[in-house]
């Protein structure tokens, strides 16, 4: 007869099972990042002197610098003037190394062509348009002289009215334009444990916790009620309107306190349906907001034909990496090194402009 193992055996199972979950959440999961707040600037940053190891996507290493900007040479704003590229995920590129993220790759090639001026990258996952708005004038000081500020769009819809989000600043059009800031705070608790889970390197539980508030438990009997979504189109006063975009180019430029330059990231090429498709599913609105900028006397670029051209040419995709679907998701290095090509052949084609003395 098979004797049951006992506690002792139970223990250490558990035990190893638990360093083997350590082990592995320490190698393949991404970094906890604390946050700390920036007084300089007037927003939490991710903590200076700390590094983000990203695997989910991409198998990449950041390191944090001043005012939380990543990727910064010796982690600190050099004086000079400086391109700052503001956006959201894909500015930040988390999934890339420091010298593969678009404002790094910049600086290299400014350097290597005599220009005396580098990039700088703003960003935080999430982020609208909106927030960069709200966000720019508090960095100003510390920034300096900014030749150009640099607007990423990841998703063109960033720049319609009447979309409120989360956690976001919100853009709305009625009863006139206007901007809120929305200020959502990280909680004491995550202020004071981040340091200490990513120290202990303690990703996997912190990944646990994250999917177990995504739960919605329910002890009821019985079937549940659904909440059906409404089947009412938006009406004509939540499509973009002449006087909301007017608006949100000039507060744009307001918070930049400088030169302004779109820039749009369309999701093309991408595999759907077992082929390449060229076409940007949102061009009608990029096309409309282009001549709203071109009224108002802003630059608008759109990466569409050199993420085609480069994908034709190379027969690879600007987004999409080893461990993640090819063509969609996050910008790979190719994506980051397009963006910064479109930028500094902007910046020399406008050099008298930006970069007079």
């Amino acid at each position: 007869m098979m004797a049951v193992p006992g506690p002792r055996h139970w223990l250490t199972g558990l035990a190893l099972s638990l360093a083997l979950a350590w082990a592995a959440g320490a190698l393949l999961l991404d970094t906890v990042q604390p946050v700390a707040f920036d007084h300089a600037v007037g927003h939490y940053v991710p903590l200076p002197g700390t590094t983000t190891r990203t695997r989910a996507e991409g198998w990449a290493t950041s390191s944090v610098g001043e005012h939380g900007i990543r990727g910064l040479p010796g982690g600190t704003l050099p004086s000079g003037p400086k391109v700052v590229f503001w956006g959201d995920s894909y500015v930040e590129g988390l999934q890339v190394g420091d010298a593969q993220r678009m404002a790094q790759v910049f600086s290299a090639q400014a350097r290597s062509n005599g220009l005396n001026i580098m990039g700088v990258g703003i960003a935080t996952g999430g982020n609208t348009l909106i927030d960069s708005i709200v966000t720019a004038p508090g960095y100003a000081r510390a920034l300096g002289h900014v030749p150009l500020h640099v607007f990423v769009l990841g998703r063109i819809t960033d720049v319609l009215p009447d979309d409120p989000r989360p956690c976001r600043a919100a853009f709305y059009s009625r009863p006139e334009p206007h901007i809120v800031p929305v200020d959502c705070p990280p909680s004491e608790w995550s202020l004071r444990f981040a340091p200490q889970l990513r120290k202990l390197e303690l990703s996997g539980a912190f990944t646990a916790y994250q999917k177990l508030k995504e739960q919605h438990l329910r002890l009821n009997l019985g079937p549940a009620k659904a909440i059906a979504a409404s089947a009412t189109a938006p009406g004509p006063e939540s499509k973009p309107r002449t006087e909301a975009w007017n608006f949100l180019i000039a507060q744009t430029r307001r918070a930049a306190a400088g030169p302004v330059l779109f820039l749009y990231l369309p999701a093309t090429p991408i595999i759907t349906q077992g082929g390449i498709q060229q076409a940007d599913t949102d061009d009608t609105t990029a096309l409309a907001f282009a001549d709203a900028c071109a009224r108002n006397g802003v630059p608008f670029l759109n990466l569409g034909p050199a993420f085609l051209a480069h994908y034709q040419t190379t027969g690879r995709m600007p987004r999409g990496f080893f461990n993640s679907p090819p063509g969609s998701g996050h910008l790979n290095e190719d994506g980051h090194k397009l963006v910064a090509q479109a930028v500094f052949q902007y910046i020399k084609e406008h050099r008298d402009a930006l970069l007079a003395p």
